[in-house]
């Protein structure tokens, strides 16, 4: 099966971020001005929305912690807003089942973490909070899309 013009700038993109206009229409073999008039559609609908480096935050000492948090379903829009105003928090989704919200932390320090999850214990919103300690990162910001 063959990838529209748009999956493939996107596995591109993921592949490589700084990828320029010419280098994406070779990897598509598309033509640079309609690879520009693609990226730029991509843009203005929302489907990409930056472009970001890759960052190994191990690198800096951070250590991933993943979060499953208990949430009354009335307060979970208001719950997941908060956290994603705290830069600690890199991903935080809303969930179907009992744990309601999964949300993924990166802390440069313990009392960071520990100063974090005392705010989440704390939250009245949060019924229960769970947390796992991430050993090792094996992926991190892959794509679903891929050539072919």
């Amino acid at each position: 099966m063959t990838k529209s013009l748009d999956e493939q700038l996107v596995a591109a993109l993921c592949r490589n971020g700084r990828a320029d206009v010419r280098d994406l229409a070779a990897a598509t073999d598309a033509a640079p001005t309609a690879v520009q008039k693609r990226l730029a559609a991509l843009e203005e609908r929302g489907t990409i929305e930056g472009y970001a480096a890759t960052i190994d935050y191990s690198q800096f000492g951070y250590e991933t912690v993943i979060f499953r948090l208990v949430v009354e379903l009335g307060t979970i829009d208001e719950v997941t807003a908060r956290l994603r105003e705290q830069p600690s928090f890199v991903t935080v989704y809303q969930m179907s089942d009992t744990d309601t919200v999964f949300a993924v932390g990166k802390f440069g320090t313990e009392a960071a973490m520990t100063s974090c999850l005392c705010g989440l214990h704390d939250d009245t919103d949060i019924r229960r909070v769970e947390t796992d300690r991430v050993r090792s990162v094996q992926l991190e910001g892959g794509s679903p899309i891929v050539d072919g």
